[in-house]
């Protein structure tokens, strides 16, 4: 995943890993373009689960149909594109908050790519009564006059297997995590509002943006977060504090407290 996709293109894996947060977690594909078009956009055409199911029997393999013409065309000028697309993320159960599944950096899970099919296969069987998250994220930009961000590739299901899940006291099965919030189409967004829930155990903050209302984040270890120019830790942070919260690739990259009384 680290090749090149050709002369004018550099690929920077943005790992929110180990060096960086400490951790291993999810890792999404940020690709530069230099003088160029936004390529077509590849999305799933179908999958199974189906996005949204539940009841689903923990032994059902996980596989992924994508538009078949959209990535003949972009195999032809991105040549490491399938590689990509095996870059699987999962959250939900074992898996919390979401975790690199598959490549040399993932928890050991598998992905194929056949013609236009993905068969994804975890390190572990399925657990009950579980809601999983599974997607894979290419973001984009040009550089021509100025900077342009392109729509993202990739897609993602949500699903929930059939049964009663185990009583671990593991606090992501009382999350839907449909409900969390991913960015825009290119991948960026600055949302402005007040904290109105932190929930720490998962790193989650609720913010009312001004603009479109309740948004739920998450906020990987790692992440800045800053008061008044100085880092302060995620369960310093109180109801109703003000703050400007910068999504960048798909994720949170910065939490900036505003100083404005409350």
């Amino acid at each position: 995943m680290g090749r090149l996709f050709s002369t004018t293109i550099r690929v920077m894996w943005s790992l929110w890993v180990l060096w960086i947060l400490g951790i291993l977690g999810p890792m999404t594909g940020w690709a530069e373009m230099v003088h160029a078009e936004c390529p077509p956009v590849i999305k799933m055409t179908s999958s199974s689960p189906a996005n949204g199911s539940s009841g689903v029997s923990v032994d059902t393999p996980i596989t992924i149909t994508w538009d078949k013409e959209t990535l003949q065309v972009l195999s032809d000028r991105l040549r490491d594109l399938r590689p990509a697309l095996e870059s699987i993320n999962i959250a939900g159960g074992r898996y919390r908050m979401g975790t690199l599944l598959t490549t040399e950096w993932g928890i050991g899970g598998k992905a194929a790519l056949e013609d236009n099919r993905e068969v994804i296969t975890p390190e572990a069987p399925l657990e009950p009564g579980t809601q999983y998250r599974v997607w894979t994220y290419l973001y984009m930009t040009i550089r021509n006059d100025k900077m342009e961000y392109c729509p993202r590739m990739g897609g993602e299901i949500i699903f929930k297997t059939a049964g009663e899940p185990p009583e671990d006291g593991n606090p992501v099965r009382g999350l839907d995590l449909s409900t969390l919030y991913h960015e825009d189409e290119s991948g960026k967004a600055i949302l402005q509002g007040s904290l109105t829930d932190l929930n720490l155990p998962l790193r989650v903050i609720t913010i009312r943006d001004k603009a479109i209302g309740p948004v739920r984040l998450i906020v990987y270890e790692g992440t800045p977060l800053l008061r008044q120019g100085s880092m302060v830790t995620l369960d310093s942070l109180r109801s109703g504090d003000m703050m400007e919260v910068t999504l960048t690739g798909g994720r949170v990259s910065s939490v900036i407290l505003l100083d404005v009384e409350r």
